[in-house]
């Protein structure tokens, strides 16, 4: 079929368009389902001009990962700049539900932790989830420096009891919240269930014993 005359495009914008395709694709048929060609047709390009940017499909999947978790951290950067004091726990569970509230990307995150595409990744280089510890620790630093404040070990173990709490709830609260008589799109049911998973992070954050 043709296509009519391909649109000219600098670079930069084939680029993005191209990852901007791809990242809708493999949210919604995973990237077993997609590949390359499909990636091309979607965009309005030659198989070859992907190839040519990304080198491989597996290259191309990493990208997509990669560049969707540095918009994620950078939202959780913004957050912290914006807020100008610790967030502490109720602020943390605020971004990540704010990250969650975008299903795309709950679907690719989902996907990526079942499937190691990134085999290639060198064994010391850090991984997302340090990077967006980096990120909340150096908001806390920044507005608490020095001994003052949580330190590295208590903060990491927050991040991860608020993405299994966060990540969990958002994969499974549609099914959850109607099996327990509950409307899954009322937007109630999301901040109670975020008050009370803040509640839980502050003691731990804050040392508190219970």
């Amino acid at each position: 079929m043709n296509a009519g005359p391909r649109r000219r495009r600098t670079p930069e914008q084939a680029r993005a368009e191209i990852l901007d395709a791809a990242t809708d694709l493999i949210a919604r048929h995973g990237p077993d389902g997609v590949g390359l060609r499909r990636v091309a047709e979607a965009v309005g390009v030659t198989h070859g001009l992907v190839t040519h940017y990304f080198g491989t499909y597996h290259a191309l999947v990493r990208a997509v990962l990669e560049r969707e978790n540095e918009r994620k951290r950078e939202l959780v950067r913004e957050r912290l700049r914006a807020d100008g004091r610790v967030p502490y726990a109720d602020g943390m569970t605020r971004v990540l539900f704010e990250i969650l509230a975008d299903e795309r990307y709950v679907r690719l995150w989902t996907w990526s932790q079942l499937h190691d595409w990134d085999v290639e990744k060198a064994p010391d280089s850090p991984t997302d989830l340090s990077r967006l510890v980096d990120a909340i620790e150096d908001g806390v630093r920044s507005v608490l420096p020095g001994p003052d404040g949580p330190d590295r070990t208590r903060i990491e173990m927050v991040v991860l009891l608020a993405m299994s709490g966060a990540y969990g709830y958002a994969i499974g609260r549609r099914y959850w919240l109607a099996d327990l008589g509950h409307d899954p799109d009322d937007p109630g049911r999301d901040e109670a269930y975020r008050a009370a998973l803040s509640s839980v992070l502050a003691t731990h954050l804050e040392g508190v014993t219970p």
